[in-house]
């Protein structure tokens, strides 16, 4: 996955910090070949944030490919309060 190509964008309301990552469907499918899986919606969020040394935790995540634009998009609702900065996987 190209880290450096994917765009960011980030809305709070109410509270809420919501993140919105896009990036092409070909950069997408180079890696994932047309796997469209929360599963793999949530490892690229939490890399995504890790390589920002962002501590936010994502929940709710959701990934979407917009076939007739060409990319891909990666919905998630992220939590900063109450967390210890989140270690992803290292001990």
């Amino acid at each position: 996955m190209l880290y450096n190509n994917i765009k960011e964008k980030r809305i709070v309301e109410n509270g809420v910090h919501r993140a919105v990552l896009e990036m092409t469907a070909s950069d997408f499918n180079k890696v994932y070949e047309n796997q469209y899986t929360d599963e793999i919606a949530t490892e690229i969020i939490k890399n995504h944030l890790e390589r920002r040394g962002d501590d936010g935790r994502p929940r709710d995540i959701e990934i979407i490919p917009y076939e007739d634009e060409g990319v891909v998009r990666i919905y998630a609702n992220i939590d900063y309060l109450g967390n210890d900065h989140t270690r992803y996987g290292r001990h």
